[in-house]
């Protein structure tokens, strides 16, 4: 599949227009707007400016308001939903319904007003509880707190550490003076609070004997009455904060069934933000606008036909090949590529002078899947998990590709795993022999020894790992000349054909040379030889001079030396990595013969009943776990081998993605309308 071609697009307009043109635009979902960097510092647009930011500012601000709502709902009325229900599908109009947006963003700022009210009811709540807990030390004292002193006596609340026995020190102030008494009011675990009354001719000395025993003043301001008589004030105040609350939060509960609307209100609030972003990307003056970006080619007549509407003038061009680094991609993928492009973009998409590597990934990355994963039980499993998924929710975007591309690697394992006898690796011949039963006759998956005219496994790791692993290494070397064969396309296309033959062609000699001089020495064919002389081989080596064509003098020599040392290790470590094919072939089905093992050892000492349950017990739990090992294990290594062994052959990395004003929801669904 190859790269989107791309038009830079030049529009002006009227700014009149501009609200509905980037309205049209954003339904389009077709242009992606530039930062027309270069315009700002050219003299001759400076009577251009960008556009104010208050609109922007305002879409922003709605954005928060509703997510501020829906987390007040999730917290006080939580939604109830099933694992894999799907997004609910509306049409186009119904998101851009002014009247709704309006009504949602009324309702949102309502329920954040009840949250502020909440939160000031809880806050007053706190405040309360910490009075009441102050009081608690004083409610034994029938005095009022806001007693003051007189002109004659001295009133004092206090506190002193609850390690000094209060006996002591009355008993030193009454040696000190009779005119002073001390009360006890209550304590806790660090503190005593004590009431202290004497006439004014004592206080000095009263005050001597206290102050000794670390004895420091309460504050008790703003009450009134005692501290019972608060205590039962603090109560009252207490249940109505609560019943506040309460009548609060049955409020927010009331307004559950304005979820959905919020939820397109959140997605309205999305789609203004983004259109008011690829405003700011525009130049103004005080009647017209200028817009720069990029249109798809194919999509190029489509615009342009709904552009004549407007008042408007624009011109789309080719870009030069100095703009190919800042030409944004689009892969033109179909069904079967389109999963691919995750895998792409984890890596890094190619460049506008590159190729689409998922057409040409797709076959190789799906039969290595499953290849490494075979297994029929185990490769239904992940097909069936992802196709539930696909259907109940419909995912988008990366996760949605993600979950298309297991469903057809999980395929791929079943097809694989059947013919190369795996079902839950041998969980068939563990079973029956655990049960004392004849193993049945199941073509390529469980085949006893002596059933003749029944096929057996095509491949058979557990019995045959060295033709596993040489068909491993082929495969790999398939797609190795694959890689090379794009490369020196590519090469060809660029005008470049020296390089293509040089570069690329000549190991296709040593390739075919290696292949013959092999043939003629297990004595299958003499071609490519004369005499017991490798001739193409020879050749292949000779072509290999040509390796130093750019450099001079004895840097010729170097640069023929080292292209020989990176080609030859280069491309035996790259065909030696698909060994691990079979390593991850051999992993999955040993770790599940053994939990099968596991499971039918009771089958020898316990009854059949219970031996069944034990190894069903064991067979679910130690087969979980493979599946899930391998299916990380698996993905890692296939994208791995499409990183490093392939794409070195001939991939151009270092594209940026497409990024259109577009309709990007993430609570609906839109209906796509022409």
């Amino acid at each position: 599949m190859s790269i989107v071609k791309m038009k830079r697009l030049r529009l002006f307009g009227m700014r009149s227009d501009r609200e509905e043109l980037l309205k049209l635009l954003q339904h389009m979902g077709c242009v992606e707007i530039d930062e027309p960097v270069d315009k700002l510092s050219d003299p001759d647009w400076e009577g251009l400016a960008r556009p104010d930011g208050l609109a922007l500012a305002a879409a922003r601000e709605a954005q928060t308001s509703v997510q501020s709502a829906l987390s007040v709902l999730r917290k006080y009325a939580p939604a109830k939903s099933g694992l894999l229900s799907p997004r609910p599908e509306i049409p186009e109009g119904r998101l851009f319904d002014n009247a709704a947006y309006a009504a949602a963003l009324e309702t949102a700022a309502h329920l954040n007003e009840v949250e502020k009210r909440i939160n000031t009811l809880y806050a007053e709540q706190s405040k309360l509880r910490g009075q009441k807990l102050s009081l608690a030390p004083w409610l034994g004292l029938d005095i009022p707190l806001e007693a003051e002193s007189t002109r004659e006596v001295t009133l004092a609340f206090g506190t002193i550490s609850a390690k000094i026995p209060f006996e002591e020190v009355e008993g030193e102030l009454s040696a000190a003076t009779d005119l002073a008494q001390l009360t006890r009011a209550g304590s806790d675990g660090d503190l005593q609070y004590l009431f202290f009354a004497c006439h004014k001719s004592a206080e000095e000395a009263a005050t001597e004997v206290l102050k000794a025993r670390g004895f420091s003043k309460a504050n008790l301001r703003g009450f009134t009455g005692t501290a019972a008589d608060n205590n039962r004030r603090l109560e009252g105040e207490l249940e109505r904060t609560s019943a506040e609350i309460e009548a609060a939060k049955a409020e927010v509960v009331s307004y559950a069934g304005e979820r959905a609307a919020l939820l397109i209100c959140a997605d309205r609030a999305d789609q203004e933000i983004a259109r008011e972003e690829a405003k700011s990307r525009l130049l103004d003056t005080q009647a017209a606008f200028f817009l720069e970006g990029w249109v798809p080619a194919p999509d190029e007549e489509r615009l342009l036909k709904k552009l004549s509407e407007f008042t408007c003038c624009w011109e789309t061009e080719d870009p030069a090949e100095e703009d190919y680094p800042q030409v944004p991609i689009k892969l033109k993928s179909n069904m079967l590529t389109e999963p691919l492009t995750t895998i792409t973009e984890m890596y890094s998409l190619p460049a506008y002078n590159g190729v689409d590597p998922n057409g040409l990934m797709m076959p190789f990355y799906v039969f290595f899947f499953g290849f490494m994963f075979a297994d029929l039980g185990y490769g239904l499993i992940l097909a069936a998990v992802c196709a539930v998924i696909q259907i109940k929710t419909k995912p988008k975007g990366g996760f949605g590709q993600l979950i298309r591309l297991m469903l057809m690697c999980g395929i791929s394992a079943a097809v694989i795993g059947f013919f190369t006898g795996g079902f839950f690796s041998d969980a068939i011949v563990q079973f029956t022999g655990m049960l004392g039963l004849p193993q049945p006759v199941i073509p390529f998956l469980s085949v006893p020894e002596g059933a003749a005219g029944v096929p057996g496994p095509l491949l058979s790791v557990m019995t045959d790992p060295m033709t596993v692993l040489i068909f491993s290494l082929a495969v790999g070397f398939v797609q190795i000349l694959v890689g090379m064969v794009v490369q020196f396309w590519l090469l060809c296309r660029d005008g470049k054909i020296m390089d293509a033959i040089w570069d690329v062609g000549t190991w296709w000699v040593i390739f075919a040379g290696i292949a013959l001089f092999a043939l003629n020495m297990t004595g299958i064919s003499n071609a490519g030889s004369a005499g017991g002389i490798p001739v193409v081989l020879i050749i292949g080596v000779v072509m290999l001079l040509a390796q130093g064509r750019s450099a001079k003098g004895f840097g010729r020599v170097t640069a023929v030396i080292s292209a020989i040392y990176n080609g030859v290790t280069g491309y035996f470590g790259d065909i030696l990595s698909y060994s691990r094919l079979m390593v991850m072939m051999l992993a999955s089905s040993v770790i599940g013969q053994v939990f099968n093992i596991l499971g039918a050892m009771p089958g020898d000492g316990m009854p059949k009943p219970v031996a069944v349950v034990i190894f069903f017990v064991i067979f679910l739990v130690g087969h979980a776990f493979n599946i899930g090992l391998n299916v990380i294990g698996t993905y890692v290594h296939t994208s791995r081998l499409q990183y490093l062994e392939f794409f070195k052959q001939f991939y151009r990395e270092g594209g940026r993605p497409f990024k259109p004003l577009n309709i990007q929801t993430k609570f609906v669904d839109v209906k796509e309308e022409q």
